[in-house]
């Protein structure tokens, strides 16, 4: 996968309990190995960014 839009679709067909474990392994990069301000601001800015199919996957 080289693009954003290659990642999005591929994240669109994880079953539910894979897109957990996908947004559990990104908290945890984030909160643990990766407490860099500009690794939150980038993070923030894709949640936002993504927020829509994010939520469409929690469904």
């Amino acid at each position: 996968m080289r693009t954003v839009a290659e990642i999005e679709a591929a994240i669109e067909k994880l079953p539910p309990d894979k897109f957990a474990e996908l947004a559990a392994w990104i908290n945890a990069r984030q909160t643990s190995e990766l407490e860099n301000g500009d690794f939150n601001k980038a993070m923030d800015k894709v949640f936002v960014h993504h927020a829509p199919l994010l939520k469409k996957l929690s469904q």
